[in-house]
């Protein structure tokens, strides 16, 4: 327990520490998320995008600190994967990358983890009948899934702080169950993830974020929860209950019904868009505004409001998962299914309520008054002068 404290701490110390040089250097060196370049951006200054470096390299040194090789003896290729998407991100976040380039980038990551690492996902637990799997469709399997979870915790990295309040959620929720079921190798990296999200989460929550995560730091919070998610559900599907490190045997009921409403949000809103974007005749690749935060955003909500009320559905349907648990896999995962489209439905509803009354001008009235754009210029040429005067400071 005293461990965990320490790199939770220690992994939060280090990178609330390290963002300000990082946003000093990206300053001086010009190393932006600029949002004249796409048009769908939501931030209207130029902000710092290498959150991600801190993100890593604290989280791991905070890990490779704590955790014993004999708690988690294939960590060395986790590392090593670690390193390669976070080495692709980087390089994407600082010239941009082919899409192509990424994806091979992404299966290769995924290949050290499931086939030299052995972490792989080998039986369903019935769910759509379906028990032992084969090892060819074990390793497809699992490596698909990887590279799905990490670019969906890309995808809903949109908004200030909503990255980093789902994947501290769910980075916390599965070392707590990791550290009742023993694993305390697992748990500890959870833990070290979880402390280094919430230093970065100081500077990036909010309406005027101070820096952003970049695709360097979503895809290696991807890949580790990716990690943790498969091994947690191999874990509890097997068919003998895996003592833990202590001794002891803790059993979770439904393990593929859990680990999908501990990545609900970043889930169903990849689902949900690939689904419009097929459905509208494009490339599901295609970036635009259908995210569940942008139609917060669209509604009035401010960023943080948007992170607040995401978040919120994301623990609420951790805590009724495990409360159900023993509902079984098929049950359980029909009430996440009904709940989450309910949800869904109710912001349909008042997003259409929303725009009816906008729409809804009596002759006689006065149009809306439209925004000018003086206050985003006024923004830009503060943005360049205060990069001007901290060039000059250093």
């Amino acid at each position: 327990m005293l461990n965990i404290a320490f790199v939770l701490v220690l992994s939060y110390l280090l990178v609330f520490y390290a963002i300000p040089s990082i946003i000093r250097i990206a300053y001086l060196k010009h190393l932006f998320d600029d949002p004249a370049l796409e048009e769908r951006k939501i931030h209207k200054s130029r902000i710092p995008n290498l959150g991600g470096i801190a993100v890593l390299t604290c989280f791991a040194f905070s890990a490779c600190l704590f955790i014993r090789g004999e708690a988690l003896p294939y960590a060395n290729y986790i590392f090593a994967a670690g390193l390669l998407i976070f080495s692709m991100g980087c390089m994407d976040d600082l010239t941009g990358l082919n899409p192509y380039k990424k994806f091979l980038a992404q299966f290769i990551t995924a290949f050290i983890v499931v086939y030299y690492g052995d972490i792989r996902l080998s039986n369903f637990d019935g769910l759509l009948g379906i028990n032992a799997i084969d090892p060819i469709l074990s390793y497809a399997f699992s490596m698909l899934l990887v590279v799905f979870i990490v670019n969906a915790f890309n995808l809903i990295d949109g908004i200030n702080g909503l990255l980093g309040t789902v994947s501290f959620t769910a980075s916390i929720a599965l070392s707590v169950l990791f550290y009742k079921m023993g694993q305390t190798g697992l748990s500890l990296l959870g833990f070290s993830l979880a402390g280094a999200v919430l230093g970065f989460l100081k500077y990036n929550m909010g309406k005027h974020a101070r820096i952003f995560m970049g695709d360097a730091g979503a895809y290696t919070i991807g890949l580790v929860i990716s990690v943790l998610t498969i091994k947690f559900m191999e874990l509890n599907i097997a068919s003998e209950p895996t003592p833990g490190d202590n001794g002891e045997i803790f059993v979770v009921y439904s393990p593929p019904a859990i680990a999908i409403a501990i990545l609900i949000i970043p889930v169903f809103d990849t689902l949900r868009v690939f689904i419009l974007r097929i459905a509208a005749g494009r490339s599901p690749f295609i970036a635009d505004r259908k995210h569940l935060h942008h139609r917060l955003l669209d509604i009035g909500m401010s960023h943080t409001q948007a992170t607040v009320i995401l978040g919120g559905v994301n623990v609420f349907m951790i805590a009724m998962a495990i409360a159900f648990q023993k509902l079984g896999n098929a049950e359980l995962l029909l009430l996440i299914g009904i709940l989450t489209f309910v949800l869904n439905a109710l912001l349909w509803l008042y997003d259409v309520k929303t725009d009816k009354a906008h729409l809804d001008i009596q002759p006689g009235d006065s149009l809306p008054e439209i925004p000018v754009s003086a206050n985003e210029i006024i923004g830009h040429a503060k943005q360049v002068a205060e990069e001007a005067l901290q060039q000059n400071k250093n």
